[in-house]
């Protein structure tokens, strides 16, 4: 770990304040034990085009929000297509102040992805919830079963402490977030606007990234254009190849020549890389920013990739998935092509499919976009009588959004995040998807997204870093007392 640099806060915690964070130590063990709990409930979900009976982890939070003297909303969502019992859940559980006054919503999804044992060390299985070495182990503990435990007992912690504060704080439970929110985010922000749309919203998504030891504040993220691309072409005998109308050749042609010819429209980060630069520097120097760069983390020996440090800070598009051919001795006459692009906020949807159009035209391929977009080729003479190559469909859509660091919310997050880490915070942009995306995009407002510590989101032995719970939960805490008495 680099030393990060201490710095004095600017309001520093009060004798009050010091008395309510001094519970989050006395609950350490505590909050472990909740997302062990969490942890050990299994809680897939494999698509949006599948259900998965997740019922079990929303009965337990409704429980332990009862229990604690929460007051409950489970909201239920059926299934498209499914049976009578085919049911997700979105859960809300608050806490009231003494008065009137804002509300201040924490929010987390419960659901974890798909996992393969067999490349889990036998000691830590994905649903053991076991602790070793000071990390809880298991699929979902970091990504982000972590977050809500801290959360969960942050509101516990402010109602248990008897301390007035005004308003409502309430925790948004949503069963989707992996497969962008359909049941959740989306269902809720359309049909029960009015339940979720409040004053500001922390998403616990983990944010600490290694070397350092507090998260970073995500204030935006990109927007998800997943896409699926479905070549066509003319079947033959393998044994007389059709180069040019097989439909393997067509998506490949596609994906060799996209680096170089397909030119997207470039757009400003929210946090620009010498942005970033400079936050880093000022949090641990420019010694500690060099043993940064220095750093390499533990590669697979088939990952031939160098770190693309560019990445954050343009729209960027990745060729994940391609079904095609009947038979080892059949030229293929169709060839299907899902790409996961991730686009800047500010580049609109259309401007992206204008790039995707103008790339095909290079290539000589005639393309169809789904109903409701403008396709340049249809005023290009050249396409007019031309078969069409490639269809393309949408399966997820997003565009990017970000948040203002500096709203009133804002302000609050960073003194609170400097008065509990006597450091200065550290805004980010994320390149991967949250809920938040889908928040900002129904009109709510003040959404940030930060979180605990771990490692191997998405991988096998995934674990958190119980360290990082203890000071993540006083941050919320503290953000919460403070807010809701401004």
């Amino acid at each position: 770990m680099v030393n990060e640099k201490r710095k004095k806060p600017k309001i520093p915690i009060t004798s009050k304040e010091k008395k309510l964070l001094d519970l989050v130590d006395r609950h350490e063990e505590a909050i472990s034990q909740l997302l062990q709990k969490l942890v050990q409930i299994e809680s897939l979900n494999f698509s949006e085009f599948k259900y998965w009976d997740n019922r079990e982890i929303f009965k337990f939070t409704k429980k332990f929000f009862d229990d604690e003297g929460f007051g409950t909303e489970m909201f239920e969502v059926p299934f498209k297509g499914g049976k009578k019992d085919e049911i997700y859940y979105n859960l809300i559980g608050s806490i009231k102040g003494s008065s009137a006054g804002k509300t201040l919503q924490f929010n987390g999804h419960l659901d974890i992805v798909p996992f393969n044992e067999d490349n889990w060390d036998s000691d830590t299985p994905p649903l053991g919830g076991v602790i070793k070495d000071g990390k809880l182990y298991g699929r979902g503990s970091v990504d982000m079963k972590a977050g809500i435990a801290c959360q969960i007992m942050a509101m516990k912690l402010l109602k248990d402490s008897g301390m007035k504060f005004k308003g409502n704080l309430q925790m948004w439970l949503v069963p989707d977030e992996e497969t962008h929110g359909t049941y959740g985010s989306i269902y809720m922000t359309k049909n029960h606007f009015d339940k979720v749309n409040v004053d500001a919203t922390i998403i616990s998504e983990p944010s600490i990234s290694h070397p350092l030891t507090s998260p970073n504040i995500g204030i935006g993220e990109k927007g998800p254009h997943w896409l699926k691309f479905t070549f066509h072409g003319v079947a033959g005998h393998g044994s007389w190849p059709k180069e040019k109308s097989n439909a393997i050749n067509k998506a490949t042609k596609f994906m060799v020549n996209a680096k170089k010819k397909l030119k997207i429209p470039k757009q400003k980060a929210p946090v620009t890389k010498w942005q970033t630069i400079k936050q880093l520097i000022k949090r641990v120097g420019i010694a500690g920013f060099r043993e940064m760069r220095a750093f390499t983390p533990e590669k697979l020996p088939l990952d031939k990739d160098k770190r693309d440090s560019g990445i954050p800070y343009r729209t960027t598009f990745s060729f994940n998935d391609i079904k095609a051919g009947v038979k080892t001795n059949v030229v293929p006459d169709r060839c299907e092509l899902e790409v996961d692009f991730r686009a800047m906020p500010g580049l609109k949807t259309q401007e992206l499919f204008d790039s995707i159009v103008k790339y095909c035209s290079k290539l000589k391929y005639r393309i169809e976009l789904p109903d409701g977009y403008t396709n340049l080729q249809h005023t290009d003479p050249k396409f007019k009588d031309e078969p069409v190559d490639v269809y393309m469909s949408i399966l997820t859509i997003g565009e990017g959004s970000a948040t203002d660091p500096h709203s009133e919310f804002g302000k609050v997050i960073q003194n609170a995040f400097s008065a509990v880490y006597e450091a200065s915070p550290i805004f980010s942009y994320n390149t991967g998807f949250s809920d938040g995306g889908n928040m900002r995009e129904a009109g709510m407002k003040d959404i940030f997204v930060f979180g605990p510590g771990g490692r191997n989101a998405h991988n096998a032995n995934e674990y958190a870093d119980l360290s990082t719970l203890k000071d993540v939960t006083k941050l919320y805490l503290l953000i919460a007392y403070r807010y809701l008495n401004s």
